[in-house]
This record gives C-alpha cells, sequence and structure tokens, in this order.
C-alpha cells in the first residue's frame, strides 16, 4: 500500500496533471493524505481544498513467502467546504464538480505499482456532513507483499537437547 498511495501523490504533483486541471478552469488537489475522518471532525480541518483523503482495506491471503489479496481503496474528493465552514473559497457549480470527479476518477483509475494491479473504478457516490459535501470514489485492485520474519520462532531454530526437542515435538 506504500507504493501506491506515493505513486497517487507524485500523481497530482506532475506538471502534466496539473495542466490538465488548469485547462479545465480547476485547481489540482492541494491538500492528500489518509483519511482520518478529516470531513466529519471540525478539529481536523487543518488542510485545504481541494484536497483528497486515501483510506484503504485489504483482505489478505498467504500463499507461500507471499501475502496476496484483494485491496479496495476509497478517495474521498473535497473539492470545497460548505458554508457553514468557509465563505472565503468560491464553490464550484455542479457541472465543475462532475468534472472534477471525473478527472480525478480517470487519474487514478489504472495506476499500478510493483505491489499493485492497475485500480479499477467500482463505484463513487456524495457524501453529506455537517461541513462539507463531497464525493467518494471506490476503487479495487489486486495486491502482493513478501512475508517477512519468515521461520522466526521455529523450534528448530531454538538451541536446546534432542531429548528436550523430542518431548516438545511430540
Amino acid at each position: 500500500m506504500k507504493q501506491l498511495y506515493k505513486t497517487i501523490q507524485e500523481l497530482f504533483k506532475q506538471p502534466e496533471t496539473v495542466s490538465l486541471f488548469r485547462s479545465l478552469n480547476l485547481s489540482p488537489p492541494e491538500y492528500i493524505d489518509l483519511y482520518d475522518g478529516q470531513p466529519e471532525e471540525p478539529e481536523r480541518f487543518e488542510f485545504t481544498t481541494p484536497a483528497l483523503f486515501i483510506d484503504y482495506a485489504i483482505s489478505w491471503e498467504r500463499a507461500g513467502t507471499m501475502r496476496k489479496g484483494e485491496l479496495s481503496v476509497e478517495v474521498h474528493v473535497l473539492t470545497d467546504p460548505t458554508d457553514e465552514t468557509d465563505n472565503l473559497s468560491e464553490t464550484l457549480s455542479g457541472m465543475e464538480k462532475i468534472d472534477y470527479y471525473e478527472t480525478i476518477s480517470n487519474l487514478v483509475e489504472d495506476i499500478s505499482t510493483c505491489e499493485t494491479s492497475g485500480l479499477l473504478l467500482k463505484g463513487e457516490r456524495p457524501v453529506t456532513t455537517d461541513y462539507f459535501n463531497y464525493h467518494l470514489l471506490t476503487f479495487t485492485c489486486t495486491i502482493s507483499r513478501r512475508r517477512t520474519g519468515i521461520g522466526v520462532g521455529r523450534i528448530d531454530d531454538i538451541n536446546i537437547s534432542p531429548q528436550r526437542k523430542k518431548y516438545l515435538i511430540d
């Protein structure tokens, strides 16, 4: 997941990506972080919009020296706060918001890393909180990671007498 998170952050810093947003008269995401309930909790409003918050869940299976799993990535796309939260920023129109969400989903879909297959858009929906009306994009992919620490704690690694070892194994 580390590689995917870094790749998403780097994507939105690339000059081509910034130019794409500018050509649509939109601002690229100014803030990207892991999701930690920021849109719902005023004490976590230390960010600027537009912002992306990345949340994820992995269902792992063990395959020899590897772990393989299904990764679900949720991208919380915050374009602007509600009037109750901030009255300084210009809000996007409905069509501009749709263009923004579509641009984000088009850029993120198919991202792959050495750990993950390409992200596939599985769903999207609006989310309303007391402070933000935003959009949630859900992607899935497969993920793999080499297991570390294999063999640690095996009885064969402990230096004990053959009689004691036989007793432990039986």
